[in-house]
């Protein structure tokens, strides 16, 4: 029982040091994404931002073609750094930076031959169809070097070393933001912003390689080594990965492509915004959800089911603890923060942040089942799932922005989602990981859900009795809300091996600034 225990507090700790280096990074870049949207919308006007957030989900679409292979490299680097299996670890890195190489080539000629075709796509300026070719020429540079450039940060994750790659994406987003502040100022607009961003990836890319020599140079990262017999190992893990990752895109990229074609472009940039504003939940979660796979593939390949449904659990009430306080923000406080971040145009659109921030929420919470059964090698049906969820989502977009225009599109997103993922995903995840019904109610959903009512009623009656006019205002509301929920939650909700947790991580902390004070 003792080394039980021992080993539960281990998991807790190195989970909660990655994730608090996550947290540090996505903070960031919140902070930097939050006051340079409204600089980039201002330095662009609606017509180049919905451009940009083309682009920027060209990219997102064109990193689908990693196939998946950064999970697999996540997953396998897990496992055998836990069975001690160095060189087999070693091949398999080699094989996937060979694949990825590849198809980074690939890519980059596809780009360059498909480029001319570009401004037939969408509503365009006469003056904007140049731009879009050599945008496409250098988005399609952009996705052939970045996807090679996953390896190593993939690498890393499978280490569990979040606070190493979350350290080098800080200082990218930092640099990427004064680069972008530095180019529009000089009038590049988004050809600029996309020069920007290669420089910035390849500049990382070497920090991350340099890292990992550093942590394990047993591992000797690069091309020697590849083996022909491990393409088809990665493969077999990694092609569902890359069906959900598709059907992730479907689900959350393609309505901007739908919009662009049937509305005028300028009507990406409120979707565009009201997206990125919903997300913002989802961004945060991510931050926990991301160290599951590798500390879910140890469990797996040490065969320890028993704290595999534990973590299910304990994750899954983590995931929507950290979502509901932020969704219930954007629900209450929609529209001041629309008006103060991008101006009073804006805040008409508030209905849009609560649909999709609904979806969100629904989609975010199947991630740690995801996770864990990616660990287990039983993913494939997810990802069917997915595909027809996506799918769907694209259909009915398509049928309904005629109709109800913007609103149509954030519904045929919510639409899909709730079915994909309360019908289907969260019955076939209870029945592998072996958990009831009954489980699921108390130990995820009610501990997370009843604390949200009392944060509700606080902020509803600080809206009304304190007019949101200024960020500051927004700040304090928000923070007040978010207080009672933390402390609902940890009064109704958290476990006591979460409690104890939390109490040993801040006096860990305290400790360490001490001794860092003492020591200057």
């Amino acid at each position: 029982m003792a080394i039980d225990a021992a080993k539960d507090a281990l998991i807790w700790q190195r989970a909660l040091r990655n994730v608090v280096s996550n947290y540090f990074g996505a903070f960031i870049t919140l902070g930097i994404g939050f006051f340079l949207t409204p600089f980039i919308l201002r330095q662009l006007g609606a017509s180049g931002f919905g451009l940009w957030m083309i682009v920027g989900s060209v990219v997102m679409y064109g990193s689908l073609l990693d196939l998946g292979i950064a999970g697999a490299v996540i997953k396998y680097v897990a496992e055998h750094r836990a069975r001690g299996e160095t060189e087999q670890a070693r091949s398999l890195v080699a094989t996937a930076l060979c694949l990825y190489s590849a198809l980074g080539l690939i890519v980059i000629v596809v780009s360059a031959a498909f480029a001319p075709l570009v401004p037939a796509l969408f509503n365009l300026l006469p003056g904007e169809r140049i731009t879009a070719i050599w945008l496409a020429l250098l988005v399609g540079l952009r996705i052939g070097i970045a996807i090679p450039c996953t390896t190593a940060p993939a690498v890393l994750r499978g280490l569990q070393r979040y606070d190493t790659i979350n350290l080098i994406n800080t200082a990218g987003t930092i640099l990427s933001a004064a680069a972008t502040v530095v180019v529009l100022l000089l009038g590049g607009g988004v050809l600029g912003l996309v020069g920007v961003s290669i420089a910035v990836t390849l500049a990382m890319q070497a920090w991350a390689i340099g890292s990992i020599h550093s942590i394990m140079p047993e591992l000797h990262f690069g091309w020697r080594g590849a083996r022909r017999r491990l393409v088809r190992t990665v493969i077999s893990f990694s092609s569902p990965l890359f069906v959900t990752e598709v059907s992730g895109c479907l689900q959350t990229k393609t309505d901007e492509f739908v919009i662009a074609a049937s509305l005028p472009i300028s009507a990406v940039a409120p979707y565009a915004i009201a997206r990125r504003l919903s997300e913002l939940a989802q961004l945060l979660t991510d931050q926990l959800v991301k160290v599951l796979l590798p500390l879910a593939s140890e469990l797996h390949a040490e065969g320890d089911r028993g704290r595999l449904r534990s973590l299910y659990f304990t994750s899954s009430r983590l995931t929507l603890a950290i979502f509901i306080p932020v969704g219930c923000i954007l629900a209450v406080l929609t529209r001041p923060i629309l008006s103060l971040w991008v101006g009073t145009a804006y805040a008409d659109y508030a209905h849009l942040v609560i649909i999709l921030t609904l979806a969100s929420l629904i989609n975010t919470s199947m991630w740690p089942a995801a996770s864990i059964l990616q660990s287990m090698a039983r993913h494939r049906p997810v990802a069917a799932m997915s595909l027809g969820s996506g799918l769907a989502n694209l259909v009915l977009s398509i049928a309904l922005v005629h109709r109800f225009g913007l609103t149509g599109v954030a519904l045929g997103t919510l639409i899909p989602t709730a079915a994909e993922c309360l019908g289907l995903v969260l019955p076939y995840a209870m029945r592998v990981i072996g958990a009831r019904i009954s489980e699921v109610f108390k130990q995820i959903l009610s501990p997370v859900l009843l604390p949200a009512v009392p944060m509700v009623i606080v902020l509803y009656v600080l809206r009304n009795v304190i007019d949101p006019s200024s960020l500051p205002l927004v700040l304090v509301i928000a923070g007040l809300g978010v207080l009672v929920y933390v402390v609902s939650y940890l009064g109704m909700g958290a476990s006591k091996i979460e409690l104890q947790a939390y109490r040993s991580f801040a006096i860990g902390t305290i400790r360490f600034v001490e001794a860092r004070f003492k020591n200057s």
